[in-house]
């Protein structure tokens, strides 16, 4: 057993080692300052969000929370990202605040995080939690935003910028993994606090905004009313819920069926590693299927990926079915950012966004750390991933009506 994870850790460090050297070659964009720069805030941002997201609910369940009480604390940063993300957004694009706004919330996230790691009482954890999700809300879609501009101006792919979140995630989940397994899982805090000091002092010196409001804000954000939109946000809704409550629940599935910290680690890893390909690729497969056909692939590997889940109970077997992360996630992620950005004007880029991450890791997460803790606490695991399956084809069908709903009205 231990040989066959040693073979699978090496494995997933040489292909993330092969294609970290050739992402230069492979990317189109030049190596200009504002590319650098965004490149290395996916970078570190997400080398800090994989040290800490796989294993904070781990965490919590080395403190003896049950069930519901772990269900709750998860769901605490989408309740605060449901209602503040917009409202970020919307300052942000309203009075030009983006960089300063970005900075900030890099400076602070790791602050409450820090403290976090000194709380044992669930009311402690509670607050300090809803004060890392208040500061963090606004950071990925302000991000996303940000690269949507420098690609435009640079003729690149938001894929190819992208693709260094995951090279981050698939890096700190596989290294903080095994830290944890050999010292102490407390680590973990301060691995995302020393990556988060790098996201900061890069946001330093991001490049300044182009797109500006045309109009007034009330008439251009009426464009998010329109039906095709709101039944598309209702299907990343109903994926969202199955997304956030495996976010919520893997770490103790894997623990569940006797996989260690270091197994926890790579198969976060090596999910993050097959996101890499569909990212350099992302923007010749969007020239073949649209940004809607790479949509529809991600609804139904999910609800494949959740169904193969349910039926696994070697932690060998589970590690290696995280490959479908790849043509799950990764379709999803840039499906949809890219989607939602075609339909609102160029000056709410940030609002756009902020209005896709409400839902897919706000309300959509939210609910689904709800519902993934009753259903763990009532039916257990197998069940629980069961249903989610079933969750995520209602997804696809919704997605349909959204696309046949955009082409009658002409917009998408």
């Amino acid at each position: 057993m231990a040989g066959v994870l040693f073979s699978m850790q090496r494995l997933t460090q040489r292909i993330t080692q092969l294609l970290t050297q050739r992402l230069p070659q492979r990317l189109p964009q030049p190596f200009t300052g504002a590319v650098n720069n965004m490149r290395g805030m996916y970078l570190c941002y997400f080398l800090a969000l994989g040290s800490f997201l796989p294993f904070i609910t781990l965490y919590y369940e080395r403190l003896g929370l049950t069930g519901i009480e772990i269900g709750a604390l998860a769901a605490i940063p989408v309740v605060v990202l449901s209602s503040t993300a917009l409202v970020w957004g919307a300052l942000s694009d309203a009075f030009r605040l983006h960089k300063w706004i970005l900075s900030l919330a890099l400076l602070l996230s790791p602050i409450a995080v820090l403290l976090m790691a000194r709380a044992n009482e669930v009311l402690a954890l509670a607050g300090l939690t809803a004060a890392y999700a208040l500061f963090s809300s606004p950071i990925l879609p302000l991000l996303d935003s940000l690269a949507l501009e420098v690609a435009a101006l640079q003729k690149g792919t938001f894929g190819g910028l992208r693709v260094w979140g995951s090279v981050g995630w698939a890096a700190s989940t596989l290294w903080i993994g095994s830290l944890i397994e050999r010292f102490e899982i407390r680590l973990f805090f301060y691995g995302y606090a020393a990556f988060m000091a790098l996201a900061f002092l890069l946001s330093l010196h991001q490049p300044a905004r182009i797109s500006r409001l045309t109009s007034p804000m009330r008439s251009e954000v009426r464009t998010f009313f329109r039906p095709d939109i709101l039944i598309f946000l209702a299907s990343v809704f109903l994926l969202a819920t199955t997304v956030g409550a495996t976010n919520a629940f893997y770490s103790i599935y894997m623990d569940g069926i006797g996989a260690g910290e270091g197994s926890i680690g790579l198969g976060w890893a090596l999910a993050a590693v097959s996101e890499i390909p569909v990212m350099i690729f992302s923007g010749e497969i969007i020239r073949r299927i649209g940004a809607g056909g790479l949509l529809k692939v991600a609804f139904l590997v999910y609800a494949l990926r959740w169904l193969l889940v349910s039926f696994i109970q070697d932690p060998r077997l589970a590690v290696g079915v995280q490959v479908l992360h790849g043509i799950s996630f990764a379709p999803l992620i840039i499906g949809g950012v890219i989607y939602i950005h075609n339909w609102v004007p160029d000056s709410l880029g940030a609002t756009a966004q902020a209005a896709f991450n409400t839902v897919l890791f706000g309300v959509g997460a939210m609910v689904g750390s709800l519902m993934g803790g009753l259903l763990y606490d009532l039916a257990g695991m197998a069940a629980l991933f069961r249903v989610l399956s079933v969750v995520a084809l209602a997804g696809f069908v919704l997605f349909g009506l959204s696309s046949r709903a955009g082409k009658r009205s002409g917009e998408s």
